[in-house]
């Protein structure tokens, strides 16, 4: 584990309590601590969580995710950890950072990494879960299309952090605006020339970028009134992101 003292000295009283709060810290907790106390082996086919073991864990997350959905007369049920971004998320950091071991028909093991992760105070463990995220993490995960199958291109998270710096804290930035500029300055294309290739690339920055800025406490996301779909408007940068970006090793 990396230290981050210096990152935590910068820390207002009110980020302290943010950092504590955060629900992508306290959904991680409860996923090591889960795996700790029970035993829990992976799936044979992929080495995901069994469908017991996902109910029970995202029923402690701050935010509980919808595993089951009725429409009509077709109930749509759990098939598998794949199915719940918000555990498959925690889950992925989880075991970049070597919090976690395990796989197909393994055990699920917290590490001696993950032991030393929750004796950490909550800033040191946003400021490691934000470092795996940022340098060892493929962030087509967030958005598995095949039109990104080659990858991104050469240092589109070093140019994406770098514009990040750039805007102001606290303003508004339209969420359109902000992915077109960052499409525009990374080189993103879409493989298949289709006249919605702008609109596909806009939404792939919405997933890898600015709704996991949301996660992190980095920035603060306005959808707009619209009652059919969460669909992001704007967002903001708070003091608490960049004070994070700065601080990243």
């Amino acid at each position: 584990m990396p230290s981050q003292q210096n990152w935590i000295d910068n820390l207002s009283p009110f980020e302290q309590e943010l950092a504590q709060n955060l629900p992508l810290r306290r959904d991680m907790v409860t996923l090591l601590t889960y795996l700790r106390d029970h035993r829990v082996i992976g799936t044979q086919a992929s080495g995901n969580l069994p469908l017991k073991a996902i109910r029970e864990v995202t029923a402690g997350f701050v935010h509980p995710p919808v595993l089951d959905s009725t429409i009509g007369e077709h109930t749509h049920h759990l098939r598998s950890e794949d199915d719940v971004w918000p555990l498959l998320f925690i889950h992925l950091l989880a075991n970049y950072g070597s919090l976690l071991e395990g796989g197909r028909s393994r055990r699920w093991l917290m590490t001696n990494e993950g032991e030393r992760f929750l004796e950490y105070p909550p800033g040191t463990q946003i400021a490691f879960l934000t470092s795996i995220w940022w340098k060892k993490m493929d962030w087509v995960i967030a958005f598995p299309y095949e039109g990104l199958s080659k990858g991104l291109p050469p240092r589109f998270k070093d140019t994406t952090r770098i514009y990040l710096q750039e805007l102001p804290v606290e303003t508004r930035i339209p969420v359109d605006e902000f992915a077109d500029e960052l499409i525009a300055r990374t080189g993103l294309t879409w493989r298949a020339e289709v006249e919605s290739a702008q609109t596909i690339l806009r939404r792939a920055i919405y997933r890898m970028v600015v709704y996991v800025l949301d996660y992190f406490g980095m920035a603060e996301i306005k959808y707009r009134d619209d009652k059919h779909a969460a669909i992001v408007s704007n967002f903001t940068m708070t003091v608490f992101g960049r004070k994070l970006l700065d601080g990243m090793e």
